[in-house]
């Protein structure tokens, strides 16, 4: 993957049915980045259920148009996203029973990019997946930057009632170019929701950031 994008290209994934057809060329190729978050997702959850799935039965549908991908977000959540961040790719699966939702943006100057994710799963469980969350990333290098963090800091927002704790971080790549990264796990509409943000530093605007999670519903 090279750290100049915020996603690796990969065409060996074909989900059951696309609302769009992929783009040829595409600089963003969210494609990895869905299926490895989504299936890191399907894992999670047949471990916990302790059910045999097969990934073939899994019926997803992958959009790379703007406007379904705003209705995926506003399943997921209503958020004030900064109109930097272009929506790019969109995903609903079912999954024993389970929705998955995912909404991904990049910014518009392909320096960095946004994730929503959920998995349908119970709010009173945030803490452990915001764990769970953080291992597929990690397990994935494809999924984000690798980053050397060198500045972490915990701030407390409250959300749909409750207090939750987001990851503020700073750190270089491989090519010692400087980002932001942002995480933390709320309860969304459909349950417990991460979100994942990734921003080169000269284009980091912190007020900004910390209005899109308070305006968070």
């Amino acid at each position: 993957m090279s750290d100049d994008n915020f996603y690796a290209d990969d065409d060996q994934f074909k989900p059951e049915e696309y609302s769009a057809p992929p783009k040829q060329g595409m600089s963003s190729g969210v494609k990895i980045l869905l299926i490895l978050l989504a299936l890191g997702g399907i894992g999670m959850l047949l471990c916990c259920g302790g059910i045999f799935y097969a990934v073939r039965n899994v019926k997803a549908k992958v959009t790379e148009n703007k406007q379904e991908i705003t209705e995926i977000q506003n399943e997921i959540a209503t958020i004030n996203i900064p109109e930097y961040f272009v929506p790019q790719m969109g995903m609903s699966a079912d999954v024993i029973g389970k929705k998955i939702l995912m909404a991904i943006y990049e910014e518009k100057e392909k320096d960095g990019g946004l994730v929503l994710m959920s998995f349908g799963l119970p709010n009173d469980g945030m803490v452990d997946m915001n764990k769970e969350f953080r291992q597929n990333l990690k397990q994935q290098n494809q999924n984000q930057r690798e980053l050397k963090i060198d500045k972490t800091e915990q701030k407390e927002f409250e959300i749909n009632g409750e207090k939750v704790e987001f990851t503020f971080a700073e750190g270089t790549d491989k090519n010692d170019k400087r980002f932001h990264q942002v995480m933390g796990v709320f309860p969304g509409k459909t349950g417990a929701t991460f979100l994942f943000l990734q921003i080169a530093s000269d284009k980091y605007n912190a007020e900004d950031i910390e209005n899109m999670i308070k305006s968070i519903k």
